[in-house]
């Protein structure tokens, strides 16, 4: 087999370089040349750029933004607050919970699943990982950062304890310029 080189359309190499649309780099590339052979064809033949900015240095043009796709919740005034927001965390862990409960009652044919799927002569370290998937040591990782996030949801929602709702009570009084609030800070007379 001999690797025969197919012929060099030159002709419309020379037009699209003189229309300068692309880059020489970009015009190699499309013709399976190299960009030096380009430059030193247009020197000895003379070629003209349309736009002689538009050299190899040019930035490739931009395709436009593709639209973004949003999956889920639309934000509202509504749903953003944090009590919507604590308790749509709740129904995650409630359902990441039931999705790990379930994964755990059939962890016996998950791994039947994974050693017929995975070939006797395939590599070890393949089975070894999918297995690591089913483990109880993943299994116990996932339930306790579950239980970390249930229980920050937890505190996120609830009441204020006895403390921060005494601490508040003080600040309204002091703020209210009552009876019993702080005495104003002295005037200092400038001169």
């Amino acid at each position: 087999m001999t690797d025969e080189k197919k012929p060099v359309d030159w002709a419309e190499i020379e037009r699209d370089y003189r229309a300068g649309t692309m880059s020489i780099r970009e015009l190699a590339a499309w013709y399976g040349l190299s960009d030096t052979a380009i430059r030193k064809r247009a020197k000895k033949d003379g070629w003209e750029r349309a736009n002689p900015k538009a050299g190899s240095h040019r930035e490739p043009p931009r395709e436009p933004e593709p639209a973004k796709v949003y999956v889920g919740t639309v934000l509202t005034p509504e749903n953003t607050t944090p009590e919507a927001i604590v308790g749509r965390g709740r129904n995650l862990v409630m359902r990441m919970l039931d999705e790990l409960d379930a994964t755990t009652t059939r962890k016996g044919e998950l791994e039947d699943m994974i050693v017929s799927a995975i070939d006797e002569g395939a590599d070890d370290k393949q089975k070894q990982a999918a297995m690591a998937a089913v483990s109880l040591k993943g299994r116990s990782e996932v339930l306790k950062a579950l239980a970390t996030a249930a229980k920050t949801f937890a505190e996120a929602g609830a009441p204020a304890g006895v403390k921060k709702q005494r601490q508040e009570a003080g600040e309204r009084v002091a703020k209210g310029g009552g009876k019993f609030s702080a005495p104003a800070p002295p005037l200092r007379l400038v001169r």
